[in-house]
């Protein structure tokens, strides 16, 4: 993002938007702008840019207070904001250009040598950083979201990741991550400056839609198709889960929609995620898909003995009338 560049603008936000709304647009804007999905790399660095300004709570006061400056070497908010309401520039306080502030403290500054016009102004030194030695500088930290697949969630996996379109970074995810969960990989952020070290990668974790299972929260959801006969007579029945295949029991008589819960079969849930949201199976009684064949008939006198067995109509008290 060049030093000019609205972060708010680039995130598509508004200023007033709370820290849940842009972190929902980043998101949607770092997953659209992926390499992996042809997205633009400059555009991704840009956008990674303006959500480390303005998805840390901290930066995004100091950005709204001072813009861009507030990020400059150097820089001291305390005495810049002396300044700003200082009021003895002659008699009815000066107006404030932090622009001009910056070219004649901090930035601009010798070191030592000059010193300042108000010299003594906030203590020894001027207050304003133009005698400090710059020193080595820790490199800016990135975000960016990682899609994981439901079985790297579970199992933990390798992913070879590049940085601002250019710097490549192997990342072991571990067994267990929850989905937006954050995990920070140290000093493989940007590089630092005069020999300080690098910024951190902070990573947000994301999962990509799964076309057998639904999520919700710690637990997972399975359609588990079931014949007529199980659902009247129940059984037992072997099924495939993502941590593994297990044998079900399904009762007598079960209805579509019923719940089978398989414990501890789920998503890593809180603290360090060694507990764990269940699995549940809804039973989902299903017809044949070429229909009832050559067996139609003998069929149609079984179906007529099962109407029997209700003995009254199902839907006898499925009424609106008073």
């Amino acid at each position: 993002m060049s030093s000019g560049a609205d972060p708010y603008r680039v995130l598509g936000v508004a200023k007033s938007d709370d820290a849940d709304t842009i972190k929902k647009a980043y998101r949607k804007l770092a997953r659209k702008l992926h390499p992996d999905r042809g997205g633009d790399p400059e555009k991704l660095k840009q956008v990674n840019a303006a959500y480390e300004i303005v998805g840390d709570d901290k930066k995004r006061k100091l950005f709204d207070e001072f813009g861009h400056e507030a990020f400059r070497p150097g820089f001291d908010a305390e005495a810049a904001r002396r300044f700003k309401n200082f009021s003895g520039f002659g008699g009815g306080g000066a107006s404030f250009d932090i622009e001009e502030l910056m070219k004649m403290f901090g930035a601009g500054a010798s070191g030592g040598g000059g010193g300042s016009p108000f010299g003594g102004f906030g203590g020894p030194g001027g207050g304003f950083g133009g005698g400090r030695s710059r020193g080595p500088r820790r490199g800016q930290d990135v975000r960016a979201t990682l899609e994981l697949s439901l079985q790297e969630m579970l199992e933990g996996s390798e992913r070879k990741l590049t940085i601002g379109g250019e710097k490549a970074v192997t990342v072991r995810i571990p067994k267990g991550v929850r989905p937006n969960q954050s995990l920070r990989v140290p000093k493989k952020g940007l590089p630092g400056e005069d020999g300080g070290p690098p910024g951190d990668l902070l990573l947000e974790m994301v999962m990509s839609e799964h076309p057998l299972v639904r999520v919700d929260r710690d637990d997972l959801e399975i359609d588990l198709a079931i014949t007529f006969s199980e659902s009247i007579r129940g059984g037992s029945v072997t099924v495939p889960t993502p941590t593994g295949t297990v044998k079900v029991t399904i009762p007598p008589c079960a209805e579509a929609g019923t719940r089978l819960r398989l414990k501890g079969r789920g998503l890593p849930k809180g603290g360090k995620g060694t507990r764990l949201g269940d699995l549940y199976l809804i039973l989902r009684p299903t017809p044949p898909e070429d229909g009832l064949g050559e067996t139609a008939d003998e069929l149609d006198e079984l179906l007529d003995k099962l109407d029997e067995a209700y003995g009254e109509d199902l839907r006898s008290a499925l009424s609106f009338d008073d």
